[in-house]
């Protein structure tokens, strides 16, 4: 009996190790981050294919600005907007005001003005931020677009770097004419082929209709 009693006791300390509920939770927010990247950069190619420019470039007069959507929920918005209760300016990326920010409202009106049919938003699926921002970033400048999100476990690598927080991994790919001038960063193509970025998709999800399901439930959030 009290062999039986201590195989348990190992087996449930090795499993709660392995099974950490935060951790796998994280993983699986990572696997959609990368989802989402991929889907908001097809997006914006569909477009540029289209107009022939990318969602706002237009819109830039000078060489020097740059536009900037925060493609985050109302909630999580609430974090990176200045003057409400629940700003947090050190998650804030434009809390000096030097981008020219667009709302996610209008970005997304502007894309299926353009693309002629509604598309389905994606989003960040962590809706409080802790030590890292949330939500998924997309600039663009008279040299083209970088779309850059968080992921947390890729950890920094040949394809992947850190905000100047120090410590929260971002993924960046970035068109062409904006090819060395966003640090790792890479084209869609390029990022998508490369091992490492491979590797990282290749993960199977701990709990996908969990997950998906709440991608699912601001499909629409902009609206």
């Amino acid at each position: 009996m009290k062999f039986k009693l201590l195989v348990i006791l190992v087996t449930c300390f090795i499993s709660a190790c392995s099974d950490n509920p935060m951790k796998q939770y994280q993983e699986d927010a990572d696997l959609i981050r990368l989802e989402h990247l991929e889907y908001w950069t097809e997006i914006i190619n569909k477009y540029y294919q289209i107009r022939g420019s990318y969602p706002f470039q237009s819109e830039i007069q000078n060489s020097e600005d740059i536009v900037l959507v925060k493609i985050a929920t109302k909630q999580q918005m609430q974090y990176l907007s200045s003057g409400g209760d629940k700003y947090e300016k050190r998650l804030d990326n434009n809390q000096s005001g030097y981008f020219n920010e667009r709302s996610v409202k209008d970005f997304v009106a502007e894309v299926e003005a353009v693309l002629g049919h509604q598309i389905e938003e994606k989003y960040d699926i962590q809706k409080v931020p802790t030590s890292s921002p949330v939500g998924y970033y997309y600039f663009t400048s008279k040299d083209g677009y970088l779309v850059w999100v968080t992921c947390i476990t890729c950890g920094v690598t040949q394809v992947s770097t850190l905000l100047m927080d120090g410590f929260t991994p971002t993924v960046n790919i970035v068109s062409e004419g904006m090819v060395g001038k966003v640090t790792k960063a890479l084209t869609r193509e390029e990022m998508l082929s490369h091992p490492t970025y491979k590797s990282w998709v290749s993960r199977p999800f701990h709990k996908s209709d969990y997950v998906h399901n709440l991608v699912k439930e601001n499909s629409r959030d902009s609206k």
